[in-house]
């Protein structure tokens, strides 16, 4: 019976170490994305798949999978119950991924989601319609003052970067700001433009070619320490008096467990990704907020933001 017991045991370590081995050739690599298509951490995710697949070498396969809702937390709830193994990755945006904890108990544990790296720093801006009167914050915020329910402004979710703008907007003004979430930025855009919403807040990178050239939307000010070289016409809030920086940042993150190994390659593989040449000049707008550190860089910073989004969601809860 023990030498039974031994065979089984042997063969299933055998098992074990083949299909380790094969990782990441014999199936996809999925990347779960808590947004709906067309926003800055899908598109993200779609830009850097081809890249990671040719640093990770042999035959990896990246397969992106859209999971939106509940501004990110389903996708969140699928990484952390994922297998270890490296076939189940995830982008992590943060304010979201650190205000879900704070606004609610999750529907996860959040400690079962590990930073792989940052890729994008990412500021926030206010935006309008192209045709809307107003044409700065300061224009903004006399409407928002002189009617606060009357100013509706669109995010891409609960805890999102768009929600921490609007309500750093309201405690920079003393003014209540009407919020209205939606699923993604794409979304938010569109009530934008059939002037559903007054004004919207999206990511630098999110700001294309195509939106410049048609002139659809108007930035009002870019929420960044100082100005993004991709909108340097337009000044920052601090520029204009208001004292908000909110930034969006996306990066890879595993379920908890994942074998050092396999971790090491992933990692070496996004920073090789976030280097790439070609990736660069093809990724234009993801480009431009490219800001990679490592996961345990990463983590820590999220342990400094964490406090002053809690500071923001008690004032807001107050009010």
């Amino acid at each position: 019976m023990r030498s039974t017991r031994s065979l089984l045991l042997a063969a299933f370590a055998a098992t074990s170490m083949s299909a380790h081995a094969a990782w990441p050739d014999d199936r996809p690599i999925e990347v779960y994305v808590g947004f709906a298509a067309g926003g800055g951490t899908d598109l993200l995710a779609r830009a850097m798949a081809p890249y990671l697949q040719k640093h990770l070498g042999g035959k990896a396969r990246i397969v992106v999978v859209n999971k939106p809702g509940a501004s990110g937390e389903i996708a969140y709830v699928g990484l952390s119950r994922a297998a270890a193994d490296g076939y189940t990755l995830g982008i992590i945006s943060t304010p979201s991924f650190l205000t879900i904890p704070i606004q609610r108990k999750p529907k996860y544990e959040p400690a079962a989601i590990v930073p792989l790296a940052r890729v994008i720093d990412d500021p926030a801006m206010f935006v309008v319609a192209g045709d809307s009167k107003l044409a700065s914050l300061a224009d903004l915020v006399a409407k928002l003052k002189a009617n606060p329910e009357g100013l509706s402004m669109g995010s891409n979710g609960i805890g999102t970067n768009g929600h921490m703008a609007a309500l750093a907007l309201q405690q920079s003004t003393g003014a209540k700001v009407n919020h209205i979430p939606f699923a993604g930025t794409s979304q938010t855009k569109t009530s934008l433009l059939g002037h559903h919403i007054d004004v919207m807040a999206m990511s630098t990178t999110e700001y294309t070619e195509a939106d410049r050239a048609s002139k659809d939307v108007k930035i009002l000010a870019q929420l960044g320490e100082a100005r993004r070289q991709s909108v340097a016409d337009v000044p920052t809030a601090r520029e204009q008096k208001l004292d908000i920086v909110i930034s969006s940042e996306r990066g890879f993150a595993a379920p908890r467990g994942l074998p050092p190994d396999v971790s090491k390659r992933l990692q070496a593989a996004i920073e090789a990704t976030t280097r790439d040449p070609e990736f660069l000049a093809r990724a234009v707008n993801e480009a431009r907020g490219i800001s990679y550190l490592s996961g345990a860089a990463w983590s820590q910073h999220m342990a400094t933001q964490r406090g002053k989004f809690e500071g923001l969601w008690k004032t807001a809860s107050t009010k």
